[in-house]
């Protein structure tokens, strides 16, 4: 059997999100630096049956192998690791993305790696950028209402995020470990977006690409009358346009940096 490798990961900064602005990235925004300032270490490959054998006292159907364990839902690892010492579950997004950048995530076998973090919204809106896992407050009876993990999504050598619920085990899926990583600060995005902001860009982006061209379009192709009876619909139908173009394209969106201890718009 295979001993985990233990691997540190030194402070430092990482940039998790996505800036492009249209309603299909909107799910991976804002773009945001997180800063993580203690030091701790993380499993250079994902865990294997004999490693989680090792380290439980329980072997996941009856194997103990130096293969990837993949048969777990996210809940059962979390209540395997229950007691364990070290403070060890699977790493929050920031610390993967900070232990990647650092170099030290061996992709293993496996083509998704569950992570701790369980946000409530698609978004990074409302999310720590200290390292800290982004969990759902816990409700009456320990229940709580957001039940997907964060997931990386192994893409050659590059990853992508997803989501995968919390009773689901899927093939192929596994995950690291990490341990002594202590938190005590309270940084985190802003809670949301500035509404004012978005609605003039929006305001601006249909008078240019949606109710200008439908006018423009009726003055060369209809008759003055049609305009002064129907100018209603003439500008919901640019209205409707910009919307749609929505999908596929807007600016791209502010991002936010670690300033004197405060999440900065740049």
């Amino acid at each position: 059997m295979s001993e985990i490798e233990w691997i540190k990961v030194h402070p430092g900064t990482a940039w998790l999100g996505d800036e492009r602005g249209a309603l299909m990235h909107i799910g991976n925004g804002p773009r945001h630096q997180i800063k993580i300032d203690c030091e701790f270490e993380i499993s250079s490959k994902p865990i294997t049956f004999a490693q989680w054998k090792s380290l439980t006292g329980n072997a996941v159907a009856g194997q103990d192998s130096d293969q990837p364990l993949n048969r777990l839902t996210p809940l059962m690892i979390e209540a395997g690791l229950s007691g364990t010492t070290g403070n060890l579950r699977p790493p929050s997004e920031a610390e993967w993305a900070l232990a990647d950048m650092q170099g030290v995530i061996d992709r293993g076998s496996v083509e998704v790696e569950v992570l701790s973090d369980r946000p409530p919204r698609s978004g990074y809106w409302g999310a720590p950028c200290d390292g800290r896992p982004w969990l759902p407050p816990v409700r009456a009876g320990g229940v709580s209402d957001h039940t997907a993990h964060v997931t990386r999504i192994w893409q050659s050598e590059s990853t992508v995020r997803g989501a995968t619920p919390r009773g689901v085990s899927r093939q192929k899926m596994g995950f690291r470990l990490v341990r002594f990583a202590e938190y005590d600060g309270d940084l985190k995005m802003p809670n949301n977006p500035q509404k004012s902001t978005l609605i003039l860009r929006e305001t601006v982006i249909a008078l240019v690409i949606g109710i200008l061209p439908s006018f423009t379009w009726a003055f060369f192709n209809a008759s003055r009358e049609y305009i002064a009876s129907s100018w209603l619909n003439i500008a919901f139908g640019g209205i409707f346009f910009s919307l749609m173009t929505a999908m596929i394209w807007r600016p791209t969106t502010a991002s936010f940096h670690i300033e004197e201890d405060q999440m900065r718009r740049i």
